[in-house]
């Protein structure tokens, strides 16, 4: 019996033994993953990273300035007189030819009278019906041909009183007589061939005075130029816009007085200054993006001047973008950012932005390296709006660099990533559509000499 006793509670004992020692398994097996994780590097810092990415950049030369007008003209008053009639506004399109403003003609309608009548004049002075040319031969005017007969008739005279003489049929007396007659007919045809050259003279002298007073009349309507080029990249048909109008019906105008300010809109002229550093850059016919503020999407430009001389109280030059805009969204006058794109980098080193920390004007970058954190101190490029490019130093492709947990960490921290995210590609092709430019383009910030 007590042989019985004994080994029934050594079985009881047993049993419990099991049933703790399982009780201890269950709970461990229940423990959450950051406690068993702990229990392994309890000094270890939880933060998340992401690989360095290889992807293209579009390189550019980033610079702001000012749009203008492709022309800009100021319509001036040809004549002075009193506003008759003004036909547009500010804000009106207008094409080449159209009548703006309409100044009183009646001083010049008599003016083209008055002219007419003394032209008239010296026409009849020639015995003319029509005016003559420069190249009229003045042997025929009217004056011209009778001064001639006279002077032909005087000469036949002569040669009969020679004749005469010669014969002793008439005195000495009559052939000297008759000399002197055709002396006297030679040098008023002379005098007449001279008279007629300057009445002709004065006849083209009066014609151009018909010809001013005829404009004068004709500047009275004043109309919109015609550029004598071709627009480039422009529509068919130019149009001005009118910005300004500093004249009413009523008013009496001076001779070039400001009437209108008109401007081409279609295209736009940007005009930026690029450092001196970067001239190796920029060439003639490269592509530009310029941006505004009132727009989300760029405008499409191209570069169409370099001014090669440089400012030396600022060391950049003036470079000039041809922007077309056929809707007239863009307005002359406003500011724009621009980028040049220069070169497409196929395989420029980015991080996720949030990687990025900046202090005391010093930006680095955690990598993780056998399970600690690496401190780099970089220089960046190109930005997005999820990632940036790192310029220098060198990274390699696929390092992890840390994207949370920056704050509690230092150069040689324990740490210990939660997952290791990839960096999606489509996030910057939707960047980079929004932007309506190719991947890595993004608004361009000011450059600096």
């Amino acid at each position: 019996m007590p042989h019985r006793l004994q080994f029934a509670a050594f079985v009881l004992l047993f049993v419990a033994a099991v049933a703790a020692l399982s009780g201890c398994s269950h709970q461990r097996e229940q423990l959450p993953p950051e406690a068993a994780d702990a229990s392994r590097n309890p000094a270890a810092v939880k933060v998340t990273a992401s690989p360095v990415v290889l992807r293209p950049v579009q390189r550019y030369v980033g610079l702001v300035g000012t749009l203008h007008a492709y022309e800009e003209a100021v319509i001036g008053a040809e004549v002075g007189g009193r506003v008759r009639k003004v036909m547009h506004d500010v804000s009106d399109r207008v094409r080449p030819g159209e009548v703006l403003v309409e100044i009183d003609p009646t001083d010049y309608q008599l003016r083209v009278r008055q002219s007419q009548k003394e032209l008239q004049v010296e026409l009849a002075k020639l015995g003319l019906s029509e005016a003559p040319t420069a190249r009229t031969d003045v042997t025929r005017i009217p004056v011209v041909v009778q001064a001639r007969l006279r002077r032909d008739n005087a000469q036949t005279r002569l040669d009969r009183a020679k004749t005469l003489v010669q014969k002793k049929a008439a005195p000495e007396e009559e052939l000297t007589e008759r000399l002197s007659e055709f002396r006297v007919a030679q040098a008023e045809y002379d005098n007449q061939v001279l008279l007629a050259k300057a009445g002709i003279a004065s006849i083209l002298v009066k014609q151009e005075v018909l010809a001013m007073a005829e404009q004068q009349l004709k500047d009275t309507l004043v109309h919109v130029p015609a550029p004598s080029l071709a627009i480039p990249g422009g529509a068919d048909e130019v149009e001005y816009a009118i910005t300004q109008r500093p004249v009413s019906e009523g008013e009496y105008v001076m001779e070039g007085a400001e009437l209108f300010k008109l401007v081409i809109e279609h295209p736009l002229k940007f005009r930026g200054r690029v450092p001196e550093r970067r001239i190796g850059e920029v060439r003639v016919g490269q592509v530009a993006k310029v941006f505004s503020a009132a727009y989300a999407q760029p405008f499409d430009g191209e570069v169409t001047r370099i001014n090669p001389a440089i400012d030396p109280a600022t060391r950049a030059f003036e470079v000039e973008i041809l922007i077309s805009n056929p809707e007239r969204q863009l307005k002359p006058g406003g500011f724009a950012k621009t980028g040049i794109l220069t070169e497409l980098d196929e395989q420029a080193v980015t991080v996720p932005l949030e990687a990025l920390v900046s202090a005391a004007g010093v930006t680095k970058i955690f990598l993780v390296e056998n399970g600690l954190a690496k401190e780099v101190q970089v220089n960046t490029g190109t930005q997005e709006t999820d990632w940036v490019e790192i310029a220098d130093p060198t990274l390699p492709a696929g390092a992890l660099v840390v994207t949370s947990g920056q704050a509690v960490i230092a150069d040689g921290t324990q740490i210990e990533v939660r997952a290791a995210a990839q960096s999606p590609p489509a996030a910057s092709e939707v960047a980079a559509r929004h932007h309506g430019a190719r991947p890595g383009v993004s608004a361009p910030r000011e450059a600096t000499p």
